[in-house]
Protein backbone atom coordinates (compact mmCIF):
# COMPACT_ATOMS: atom_id res chain seq x y z
CA UNK A 1 0.00 0.00 0.00
CA UNK A 2 1.69 3.20 -1.24
CA UNK A 3 0.09 5.85 1.55
CA UNK A 4 0.34 9.84 0.14
CA UNK A 5 3.05 10.38 3.31
CA UNK A 6 5.41 8.32 0.59
CA UNK A 7 4.34 9.72 -1.98
CA UNK A 8 4.76 12.83 -0.74
CA UNK A 9 8.38 11.91 -0.05
CA UNK A 10 9.31 10.06 -3.39
CA UNK A 11 8.50 13.54 -5.10
CA UNK A 12 11.19 15.17 -3.68
CA UNK A 13 13.28 12.45 -5.39
CA UNK A 14 11.49 13.09 -8.85
CA UNK A 15 13.93 12.94 -11.56
CA UNK A 16 13.55 16.04 -14.70
CA UNK A 17 10.41 14.36 -17.15
CA UNK A 18 12.46 13.15 -19.86
CA UNK A 19 14.09 11.01 -17.08
CA UNK A 20 11.24 9.42 -15.87
CA UNK A 21 9.72 9.02 -19.33
CA UNK A 22 12.85 7.12 -20.87
CA UNK A 23 11.86 4.03 -22.02
CA UNK A 24 14.90 2.53 -19.89
CA UNK A 25 14.22 3.98 -16.37
CA UNK A 26 10.25 2.89 -17.34
CA UNK A 27 11.45 -1.04 -17.89
CA UNK A 28 13.22 -0.35 -14.76
CA UNK A 29 10.53 0.75 -12.51
CA UNK A 30 8.38 -1.68 -13.65
CA UNK A 31 10.76 -4.67 -13.51
CA UNK A 32 12.46 -3.46 -9.99
CA UNK A 33 8.21 -3.14 -7.90
CA UNK A 34 7.07 -6.68 -10.15
CA UNK A 35 10.06 -8.72 -10.15
CA UNK A 36 13.22 -7.91 -7.95
CA UNK A 37 11.46 -6.03 -4.62
CA UNK A 38 9.47 -9.65 -3.98
CA UNK A 39 12.68 -11.70 -4.37
CA UNK A 40 15.06 -9.39 -2.89
CA UNK A 41 15.02 -11.52 0.38
CA UNK A 42 15.72 -14.87 -1.46
CA UNK A 43 18.64 -13.26 -3.50
CA UNK A 44 20.09 -11.92 -0.25
CA UNK A 45 19.96 -15.76 1.10
CA UNK A 46 23.18 -17.88 0.37
CA UNK A 47 20.54 -20.90 0.39
CA UNK A 48 18.21 -19.05 -2.77
CA UNK A 49 20.57 -16.77 -3.98
CA UNK A 50 20.05 -14.02 -7.30
CA UNK A 51 17.95 -15.29 -9.71
CA UNK A 52 19.87 -16.12 -13.09
CA UNK A 53 16.21 -15.33 -14.72
CA UNK A 54 16.33 -11.93 -13.28
CA UNK A 55 19.68 -11.17 -14.24
CA UNK A 56 18.63 -11.91 -18.43
CA UNK A 57 15.58 -9.52 -18.00
CA UNK A 58 17.59 -6.93 -16.67
CA UNK A 59 20.10 -7.50 -19.86
CA UNK A 60 17.59 -8.45 -21.98
CA UNK A 61 15.57 -5.49 -21.73
CA UNK A 62 19.34 -3.31 -22.54
CA UNK A 63 19.35 -1.79 -18.62
CA UNK A 64 22.80 -3.46 -18.53
CA UNK A 65 23.99 -1.75 -21.72
CA UNK A 66 21.83 2.12 -21.04
CA UNK A 67 24.78 4.25 -22.24
CA UNK A 68 25.53 1.73 -25.35
CA UNK A 69 24.95 3.01 -28.54
CA UNK A 70 21.66 1.64 -30.27
CA UNK A 71 23.14 -0.43 -32.86
CA UNK A 72 25.07 -2.54 -29.88
CA UNK A 73 22.07 -3.22 -28.06
CA UNK A 74 21.86 -0.30 -25.96
CA UNK A 75 19.73 3.09 -25.32
CA UNK A 76 22.41 5.52 -26.25
CA UNK A 77 21.20 7.32 -22.98
CA UNK A 78 23.05 9.73 -20.75
CA UNK A 79 24.40 9.57 -17.27
CA UNK A 80 21.23 10.75 -15.43
CA UNK A 81 18.87 8.13 -17.24
CA UNK A 82 21.42 5.83 -16.38
CA UNK A 83 22.02 6.45 -12.56
CA UNK A 84 17.98 6.61 -12.25
CA UNK A 85 18.02 2.88 -13.67
CA UNK A 86 20.64 2.31 -10.82
CA UNK A 87 18.81 3.49 -8.17
CA UNK A 88 15.65 1.55 -9.23
CA UNK A 89 17.51 -1.93 -9.43
CA UNK A 90 19.54 -1.11 -6.39
CA UNK A 91 16.34 0.20 -4.55
CA UNK A 92 14.75 -2.81 -5.52
CA UNK A 93 17.23 -5.58 -4.62
CA UNK A 94 20.60 -4.76 -3.46
CA UNK A 95 21.88 -8.12 -4.50
CA UNK A 96 21.05 -8.27 -7.78
CA UNK A 97 22.09 -4.59 -8.31
CA UNK A 98 25.69 -5.76 -7.14
CA UNK A 99 25.30 -8.45 -9.39
CA UNK A 100 24.94 -6.33 -12.41
CA UNK A 101 27.39 -3.05 -11.28
CA UNK A 102 30.24 -5.89 -12.10
CA UNK A 103 29.39 -6.26 -15.80
CA UNK A 104 30.10 -2.07 -16.05
CA UNK A 105 34.19 -1.81 -15.80
CA UNK A 106 34.61 -4.43 -18.38
CA UNK A 107 31.67 -3.50 -20.92
CA UNK A 108 33.43 0.09 -20.41
CA UNK A 109 36.97 -0.93 -20.58
CA UNK A 110 36.33 -3.06 -23.88
CA UNK A 111 35.16 0.39 -25.28
CA UNK A 112 38.52 2.13 -24.88
CA UNK A 113 40.41 4.28 -22.62
CA UNK A 114 38.44 4.93 -19.11
CA UNK A 115 37.57 8.41 -18.45
CA UNK A 116 39.97 11.09 -18.07
CA UNK A 117 42.60 8.59 -17.81
CA UNK A 118 45.38 9.27 -20.33
CA UNK A 119 45.64 7.40 -23.57
CA UNK A 120 49.35 6.78 -22.95
CA UNK A 121 48.89 5.71 -19.73
CA UNK A 122 46.63 2.52 -21.30
CA UNK A 123 46.87 -0.37 -23.92
CA UNK A 124 44.20 -2.13 -24.74
CA UNK A 125 44.45 -5.95 -25.47
CA UNK A 126 42.68 -8.78 -28.25
CA UNK A 127 40.13 -9.45 -25.56
CA UNK A 128 38.70 -5.80 -26.24
CA UNK A 129 37.76 -6.13 -29.61
CA UNK A 130 37.24 -9.66 -29.82
CA UNK A 131 34.65 -9.08 -26.28
CA UNK A 132 33.60 -5.94 -27.36
CA UNK A 133 29.66 -6.37 -29.11
CA UNK A 134 29.27 -9.11 -26.03
CA UNK A 135 29.76 -7.05 -23.27
CA UNK A 136 27.93 -3.60 -24.86
CA UNK A 137 24.57 -6.12 -25.39
CA UNK A 138 25.59 -7.64 -22.31
CA UNK A 139 24.71 -11.27 -24.13
CA UNK A 140 28.35 -12.17 -22.71
CA UNK A 141 27.89 -11.50 -18.66
CA UNK A 142 30.85 -9.95 -17.15
CA UNK A 143 32.68 -9.99 -13.65
CA UNK A 144 35.68 -8.39 -11.45
CA UNK A 145 38.38 -9.52 -9.52
CA UNK A 146 40.51 -6.65 -9.34
CA UNK A 147 39.43 -5.22 -5.59
CA UNK A 148 43.36 -6.75 -4.44
CA UNK A 149 44.94 -3.64 -6.66
CA UNK A 150 43.10 -0.83 -4.85
CA UNK A 151 44.95 -2.46 -1.27
CA UNK A 152 48.50 -1.06 -0.19
CA UNK A 153 51.33 -3.81 0.36
CA UNK A 154 52.57 -6.34 -1.82
CA UNK A 155 50.53 -7.46 -5.03
CA UNK A 156 47.84 -10.03 -4.01
CA UNK A 157 48.33 -11.44 -7.81
CA UNK A 158 51.34 -10.99 -10.09
CA UNK A 159 51.94 -11.60 -13.64
CA UNK A 160 54.93 -12.56 -14.96
CA UNK A 161 55.58 -12.42 -18.82
CA UNK A 162 55.93 -15.82 -20.13
CA UNK A 163 56.25 -16.68 -24.02
CA UNK A 164 52.88 -15.53 -25.47
CA UNK A 165 51.57 -13.91 -22.55
CA UNK A 166 50.98 -13.96 -18.54
CA UNK A 167 51.44 -16.41 -15.82
CA UNK A 168 49.27 -14.73 -12.97
CA UNK A 169 49.79 -16.36 -9.39
CA UNK A 170 48.44 -14.96 -6.12
CA UNK A 171 44.63 -14.63 -4.63
CA UNK A 172 42.18 -12.45 -5.94
CA UNK A 173 39.68 -12.42 -2.73
CA UNK A 174 36.77 -10.96 -4.10
CA UNK A 175 34.94 -12.29 -7.23
CA UNK A 176 30.98 -11.53 -7.05
CA UNK A 177 28.89 -13.89 -9.25
CA UNK A 178 30.98 -17.16 -9.41
CA UNK A 179 28.53 -19.77 -11.34
CA UNK A 180 26.43 -16.96 -12.87
CA UNK A 181 28.83 -15.07 -15.30
CA UNK A 182 30.16 -16.06 -19.05
CA UNK A 183 33.49 -14.29 -18.33
CA UNK A 184 36.26 -12.87 -15.26
CA UNK A 185 38.10 -9.46 -15.39
CA UNK A 186 41.26 -11.12 -13.65
CA UNK A 187 43.97 -8.58 -12.26
CA UNK A 188 47.54 -8.90 -11.95
CA UNK A 189 51.02 -6.65 -11.12
CA UNK A 190 53.92 -7.06 -13.45
CA UNK A 191 57.35 -6.36 -12.22
CA UNK A 192 57.29 -2.91 -13.68
CA UNK A 193 54.91 -1.32 -11.85
CA UNK A 194 51.78 -2.27 -14.68
CA UNK A 195 48.07 -4.51 -14.19
CA UNK A 196 47.47 -6.92 -16.71
CA UNK A 197 44.04 -7.08 -16.96
CA UNK A 198 42.77 -10.61 -18.02
CA UNK A 199 39.01 -11.66 -19.56
CA UNK A 200 38.99 -14.96 -18.77
CA UNK A 201 36.26 -17.91 -18.78
CA UNK A 202 35.01 -18.32 -15.54
CA UNK A 203 35.43 -21.43 -14.40
CA UNK A 204 38.10 -23.71 -13.26
CA UNK A 205 41.23 -24.28 -14.95
CA UNK A 206 44.66 -25.27 -14.40
CA UNK A 207 45.92 -22.95 -11.89
CA UNK A 208 42.71 -21.16 -11.07
CA UNK A 209 40.19 -22.71 -8.70
CA UNK A 210 37.27 -20.76 -6.85
CA UNK A 211 36.60 -21.18 -2.90
CA UNK A 212 33.50 -21.68 -1.66
CA UNK A 213 30.93 -18.81 -1.58
CA UNK A 214 31.79 -16.21 1.32
CA UNK A 215 29.52 -16.41 4.53
CA UNK A 216 28.75 -12.61 3.78
CA UNK A 217 26.24 -10.64 6.40
CA UNK A 218 24.84 -9.47 3.44
CA UNK A 219 24.22 -10.40 -0.05
CA UNK A 220 24.95 -13.52 0.03
CA UNK A 221 23.19 -15.01 -2.42
CA UNK A 222 25.23 -13.29 -4.62
CA UNK A 223 27.91 -16.54 -5.01
CA UNK A 224 31.51 -14.35 -4.04
CA UNK A 225 34.39 -16.62 -3.82
CA UNK A 226 37.87 -16.18 -3.45
CA UNK A 227 40.16 -17.40 -6.38
CA UNK A 228 43.04 -19.35 -5.85
CA UNK A 229 45.78 -18.74 -8.70
CA UNK A 230 48.72 -20.51 -8.95
CA UNK A 231 50.79 -20.58 -12.30
CA UNK A 232 47.52 -19.16 -14.44
CA UNK A 233 48.75 -19.20 -17.64
CA UNK A 234 47.25 -16.01 -19.61
CA UNK A 235 47.24 -15.77 -23.14
CA UNK A 236 48.14 -12.25 -25.25
CA UNK A 237 44.61 -12.51 -26.93
CA UNK A 238 42.99 -12.85 -23.44
CA UNK A 239 44.48 -9.02 -22.02
CA UNK A 240 41.74 -6.40 -22.03
CA UNK A 241 44.25 -4.19 -20.62
CA UNK A 242 47.61 -3.35 -19.42
CA UNK A 243 47.03 0.20 -17.35
CA UNK A 244 50.17 1.81 -15.35
CA UNK A 245 49.94 1.27 -11.72
CA UNK A 246 50.26 5.12 -10.73
CA UNK A 247 47.63 6.49 -13.38
CA UNK A 248 44.97 3.55 -11.92
CA UNK A 249 45.34 4.50 -8.86
CA UNK A 250 44.80 8.07 -9.65
CA UNK A 251 41.96 7.24 -11.88
CA UNK A 252 40.55 5.02 -8.80
CA UNK A 253 40.92 7.67 -6.15
CA UNK A 254 38.95 10.28 -8.46
CA UNK A 255 36.42 7.86 -9.84
CA UNK A 256 35.71 5.90 -6.28
CA UNK A 257 35.23 9.62 -4.70
CA UNK A 258 31.69 9.95 -6.21
CA UNK A 259 28.67 9.26 -4.35
CA UNK A 260 27.18 6.23 -6.27
CA UNK A 261 23.60 5.78 -7.97
CA UNK A 262 23.27 2.50 -5.99
CA UNK A 263 23.80 4.36 -2.39
CA UNK A 264 21.34 6.89 -3.52
CA UNK A 265 18.48 4.10 -4.81
CA UNK A 266 19.02 2.28 -1.43
CA UNK A 267 18.67 6.02 0.63
CA UNK A 268 15.31 6.73 -1.24
CA UNK A 269 14.00 3.39 -1.23
CA UNK A 270 14.40 3.73 2.37
CA UNK A 271 12.88 7.10 3.25
CA UNK A 272 10.29 5.92 1.06
CA UNK A 273 8.99 3.07 3.42
CA UNK A 274 10.11 5.24 7.15
CA UNK A 275 7.23 7.67 5.63
CA UNK A 276 4.60 4.52 4.74
CA UNK A 277 5.28 2.77 7.77
CA UNK A 278 4.45 5.98 10.22
CA UNK A 279 1.65 6.80 8.11
CA UNK A 280 0.16 2.84 8.06
CA UNK A 281 1.03 2.34 12.01
CA UNK A 282 -0.16 5.55 13.14
CA UNK A 283 3.39 7.10 13.92
CA UNK A 284 3.81 10.87 12.96
CA UNK A 285 6.92 10.46 14.63
CA UNK A 286 8.20 8.11 11.40
CA UNK A 287 6.29 10.45 9.03
CA UNK A 288 8.26 13.14 10.05
CA UNK A 289 11.38 11.26 10.47
CA UNK A 290 11.16 10.64 7.06
CA UNK A 291 10.35 13.95 5.46
CA UNK A 292 13.44 15.26 7.51
CA UNK A 293 15.73 12.61 5.98
CA UNK A 294 13.94 12.59 2.54
CA UNK A 295 14.99 16.22 2.72
CA UNK A 296 18.43 16.01 3.25
CA UNK A 297 19.14 13.24 1.26
CA UNK A 298 17.30 14.98 -1.90
CA UNK A 299 20.04 17.68 -1.35
CA UNK A 300 22.91 15.96 -1.14
CA UNK A 301 21.46 13.84 -4.04
CA UNK A 302 21.47 16.75 -6.28
CA UNK A 303 25.32 17.88 -5.68
CA UNK A 304 25.90 14.49 -6.10
CA UNK A 305 24.68 14.74 -9.48
CA UNK A 306 25.60 17.61 -10.48
CA UNK A 307 29.44 16.84 -9.69
CA UNK A 308 28.86 13.68 -11.50
CA UNK A 309 27.08 15.07 -14.56
CA UNK A 310 28.51 18.48 -15.03
CA UNK A 311 32.38 18.29 -13.39
CA UNK A 312 35.43 16.70 -14.88
CA UNK A 313 36.42 13.75 -13.00
CA UNK A 314 39.63 15.53 -11.13
CA UNK A 315 37.72 18.30 -9.89
CA UNK A 316 36.83 19.06 -6.86
CA UNK A 317 37.58 15.57 -5.48
CA UNK A 318 37.48 16.41 -1.88
CA UNK A 319 33.43 17.78 -2.06
CA UNK A 320 32.83 14.80 -3.93
CA UNK A 321 34.37 12.40 -1.41
CA UNK A 322 32.72 14.56 1.36
CA UNK A 323 29.42 14.09 -0.53
CA UNK A 324 29.98 10.30 -0.77
CA UNK A 325 30.34 10.29 2.60
CA UNK A 326 26.91 12.25 3.38
CA UNK A 327 25.35 9.78 1.73
CA UNK A 328 26.48 6.91 3.19
CA UNK A 329 26.03 7.78 6.70
CA UNK A 330 22.64 9.17 6.09
CA UNK A 331 21.68 5.84 4.81
CA UNK A 332 23.30 3.43 7.75
CA UNK A 333 21.17 6.68 10.23
CA UNK A 334 17.81 6.25 8.01
CA UNK A 335 18.07 2.58 8.31
CA UNK A 336 18.34 3.06 12.12
CA UNK A 337 15.37 5.35 11.57
CA UNK A 338 13.56 2.29 10.10
CA UNK A 339 14.34 -0.51 12.87
CA UNK A 340 13.12 1.68 15.50
CA UNK A 341 9.94 2.58 13.97
CA UNK A 342 9.22 -0.84 13.24
CA UNK A 343 10.26 -2.27 16.46
CA UNK A 344 11.20 -5.57 17.50
CA UNK A 345 9.76 -7.40 13.81
CA UNK A 346 12.85 -5.29 12.53
CA UNK A 347 14.58 -7.84 13.22
CA UNK A 348 12.17 -10.55 11.92
CA UNK A 349 14.21 -11.83 8.67
CA UNK A 350 10.88 -11.83 7.12
CA UNK A 351 11.48 -8.14 7.42
CA UNK A 352 13.05 -5.82 5.11
CA UNK A 353 14.37 -3.34 7.53
CA UNK A 354 17.32 -5.94 8.99
CA UNK A 355 18.13 -6.31 5.01
CA UNK A 356 18.34 -2.36 4.43
CA UNK A 357 20.53 -2.03 7.36
CA UNK A 358 22.94 -4.80 6.50
CA UNK A 359 22.72 -3.12 2.88
CA UNK A 360 23.32 0.49 4.15
CA UNK A 361 26.88 -1.18 6.00
CA UNK A 362 27.78 -2.64 2.65
CA UNK A 363 27.66 0.82 0.77
CA UNK A 364 30.03 1.89 3.53
CA UNK A 365 32.88 -0.08 2.17
CA UNK A 366 31.94 -0.85 -1.23
CA UNK A 367 34.81 0.53 -3.51
CA UNK A 368 36.17 2.11 -0.32
CA UNK A 369 39.57 3.61 -0.27
CA UNK A 370 41.38 4.99 2.74
CA UNK A 371 40.10 8.80 2.28
CA UNK A 372 36.83 8.01 1.38
CA UNK A 373 37.31 5.98 4.89
CA UNK A 374 38.77 9.25 6.20
CA UNK A 375 35.91 11.69 4.80
CA UNK A 376 32.68 8.36 6.48
CA UNK A 377 34.33 8.56 9.80
CA UNK A 378 34.41 12.52 10.10
CA UNK A 379 30.84 11.79 8.69
CA UNK A 380 30.37 9.79 11.66
CA UNK A 381 31.58 12.16 13.88
CA UNK A 382 29.72 14.91 13.17
CA UNK A 383 26.34 14.17 15.25
CA UNK A 384 24.82 17.27 13.14
CA UNK A 385 25.50 15.81 9.95
CA UNK A 386 26.36 19.01 8.73
CA UNK A 387 29.03 18.90 6.23
CA UNK A 388 31.50 22.09 6.05
CA UNK A 389 31.56 23.94 2.70
CA UNK A 390 34.74 23.24 0.28
CA UNK A 391 35.32 25.95 -2.03
CA UNK A 392 35.12 24.64 -5.46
Amino acid sequence: MVTDAARAVEALFAPPPEVTTHPAVAAAARIAADVLAPHAAAADDARQGVDPAHLALLAGHGLLSVRMPVAEGGYGAGERVDAEVVELVSGACGATWFMTTQHRFPQALSRGPLTALAPEAITLGPAAERHRAGLASARTSAGIAIAHIRRPGPPAVRAEPRPGGWTFSGTADWCTGWGLLDVVMIAGTTPDDRFVLALLPAAERPGLRAGDPLPLAVMAGTRTVALAIDGLAVDAEDVLAVIDVPAWHAHDAARTANATPASLGLLRRMVVALAELGAMRDRPEAVDAAHTLAKRAAGVRAEAYALLTEVPLFERVAERRELRAAVTELAVRTAGALVAARSGSALLLTSPEQRWAREAAFHLIQAQTAEVRNAQLAAFADPSGERSRLAP
